[in-house]
């Protein structure tokens, strides 16, 4: 009845099937399935069918049974109509042999499929998966607000890998699209429904069914161990400041402003404030800059602000935001903790023409920051770029997506050229460009979107380099922090099963070095669509996770941080020395961090010392704190007094 193609060579016609066993029953129907000894022995069919009865069936697994019905392909499902008679011959057969799922089936590798039309072969049949990984929560549908995961059957995650979804582009990157990715439906037969996390680990055995475009394990039996959420970000360590990005995934307030934006109703309003709240402060543990995407507006921003602050009158953030031009009514901005002096807040770009149409390039103009974290003494300055570029929708649409392509493309030029200005401008800028950036941290195979902004790519690894110059702007480069992390954490999104990273932070050269660590903090993107309504936790306040980069602080830029150093505010080179600097005497006289001191002839200096040895103080430094009078600035510090100074900064 199945045949070796996607649809029955039977469909439309009556059909009367003898000695089958029954392999599962659920409430609309059950499936049954050739017993082992009439299998036949072609891989490329399937020995397995459902039969729809409209109610609840009158066999039981293990029944053989007859049918007599018409066989309809139901939305590409081979099953047997409503309406069908079925006659039970015996009970209590023993079931045929499941076939296993696991790394190998179904296959991972879309030019070596397991059978001629991978899935297809297996529907209707009895699967049987040992040990899968969910790689994707419940999704949420109107009339099925806890629906099918996403799975595989193998031991490890999937996740979006570099290129153009298989079969590709000649001469370009293809990436395979984990073909081995499917669904699994809790409750489908009758199982109790479940709440699952993306993450867990569990064991099935079931049928295999397919609805709306998807094949899906029909479990009979499911053992599920849910991987933990929230997974907080750590907390903060002495000195350290934290700049965090999240997508707040819509967010409307309840107020009707007459320009066809959404308006939420105000019990849902509360809510999403009250998880956002919840996880802006517990699991991204309230970053001292959070630039944010995807809200309304200033007054929806400040509304945000209030409640935090009513939640934990200890975090008090002051909103900025800019209106962009989103014809969706969403922008960015940002939430700014009071340890933080905002000197300035500079939108970009707002009126950028994209060349393709001549319409506006920005639709959410990158929102400038810069300013000051000023927390236990610090003046540490900092700034801020919040980016929230063009989404992947229509990449690959034949009639758009050329426009899609060049308008990523600008997007991603213009914020290397304005990263480029800030860095000539300032050769030390201390700069982080964050947000939801709508690209992996690789190419596409179309525009290698974040390769742009931070000034790493490839041209030939990209279609749009075809017909565009690519030009690099970016000198030195901005390194991607999401690179720095373990490869089973890159990811702040889940689409369609593949976790992967749309949320970064780059950041400049001077930065680097004042990095600490990079973390998503874990809520979002693997739990159920369904968490959204629930105002007593923060899971799934957004269906992306958010980022926090842990920054030491160096308020005075020498290299040492606050925490290590003794003297704030040195200058380097400094004035010092006065007259010369003679041999054995030691001043930072140029602009790198060792000690310089002029060599006896035929002898080397006695001793070498760096900023690091001296806990951040310069000779000047020394000499003030030490009170050894500007006379001893003229030729430098002597061996003695560095000698005596290192082991007074250094003594427990």
């Amino acid at each position: 009845i199945q045949g070796d193609g996607l649809a029955s060579p039977l469909a439309g016609s009556l059909v009367l099937t003898e000695d089958n066993i029954v392999t599962a029953v659920g409430p609309e129907g059950f499936f049954m399935q050739t017993p082992d000894g009439r299998a036949d022995v072609d891989m490329n069919t399937s020995n397995g069918i459902y039969v729809f009865t409209g109610g609840a069936p009158t066999v039981a697994v293990g029944d053989q049974v007859d049918v007599l019905g018409d066989v309809t392909e139901f939305f590409d499902f081979t099953e047997f109509e409503a309406g069908s008679m079925v006659n039970v011959d015996s009970s209590g057969n023993p079931l045929p042999a499941v076939v296993t799922f696991d790394a190998s089936t179904p296959s991972p590798d879309p030019t070596a499929p397991s059978c001629a039309i991978e899935y297809e072969c297996y529907e209707g049949m009895l699967i049987d998966i040992p040990a899968g990984v969910v790689t994707g929560p419940n999704q949420g549908f109107g009339p099925d607000p806890i629906a099918e995961i996403h799975v595989t059957a193998g031991a490890a995650r999937t996740y979006r890998e570099p290129g153009i979804e298989f079969p590709g582009l000649v001469g370009l990157p293809v990436w395979d699209g984990n073909p081995e990715v499917f669904e699994l439906d809790p409750d489908k037969l009758g199982l109790p429904n479940e709440i699952i996390t993306a993450g867990s680990t569990f064991s099935a055995t079931g049928a295999l069914g397919y609805e709306f475009g998807g094949y899906e394990l029909w479990a009979t039996s499911l053992v599920v161990n849910l991987a933990p959420l929230p997974v907080p970000v750590r907390a903060r360590e002495v000195a350290e400041m934290t700049v965090g990005a999240l997508n707040l995934f819509r967010l409307f307030d309840d107020v009707d402003n007459g320009n066809f934006e959404q308006v939420l109703d105000p019990v849902e309003y509360a809510t999403r404030l009250a998880k956002f709240s919840d996880y802006i402060r517990n699991v991204m543990d309230a970053p001292d800059i959070l630039a944010v995407s995807e809200v309304e507006s200033l007054a929806v921003l400040q509304d945000l602000a209030d409640v935090i602050a009513f939640d934990d009158a200890g975090v008090v953030y002051t909103p900025y935001l800019e209106e962009g031009n989103d014809v969706g009514g969403i922008d960015v901005g940002f939430l700014v903790l009071d340890t933080v002096a905002v000197d300035n807040v500079t939108q970009l770009g707002a009126g950028e023409i994209l060349t393709y149409d001549g319409s506006l390039l920005n639709d959410r103009p990158p929102l400038l920051l810069e300013g000051r974290q000023v927390a236990d003494g610090s003046d540490f300055p900092i700034a801020v770029m919040a980016i929230h570029a063009r989404s992947l929708g229509g990449i690959d649409d034949a009639a758009d997506g050329e426009r899609v392509r060049q308008k990523r493309y600008e997007q991603a030029q213009y914020v290397a050229q304005q990263v480029q200005l800030l860095q000539d401008a300032n050769p030390d800028i201390n700069l982080v460009v964050a947000g939801d950036f709508n690209g992996f941290e690789f190419t596409d195979g179309y525009v290698d979107v974040t390769g742009h902004m931070k000034g790493s790519f490839t041209p030939s690894d990209n279609l749009i380099c075809d017909t565009n110059p690519c030009t690099d702007h970016v000198d030195p480069d901005l390194l991607n922090q999401v690179l720095m992390i373990e490869p089973g954490e890159r990811y702040s999104f889940i689409f369609r099963g593949n976790a992967q990273v749309l949320d970064h932070a780059l950041t400049s050269e001077g930065l680097d070095e004042l990095v600490r660590d990079y973390q998503y903090a874990r809520g979002n993107a693997d739990a159920a669509a369904e968490w959204i309504n629930d105002p007593s936790n923060p899971l799934r306040s957004s269906d992306h996770d958010g980022l926090v980069l842990f920054l030491k602080k160096d308020s005075d830029g020498d290299g040492v941080t606050d925490d290590a150093d003794y003297c704030p505010g040195t200058v380097i080179p400094e004035a010092a020395p006065t007259k010369e600097l003679r041999p054995n005497n030691f001043a930072l006289a140029d602009d790198d961090r060792d000690f310089d001191t002029p060599e006896l002839e035929g002898v080397g200096p006695m001793a070498s010392f760096d900023i690091f040895d001296t806990a951040g103080c310069s000779c000047e430094q020394i000499v003030a704190e030490a009170g050894l009078g500007k006379g001893h600035l003229m030729f430098g510090c002597s061996l003695g007094e560095m000698e005596a100074w290192v082991e007074f900064v250094n003594q427990p």
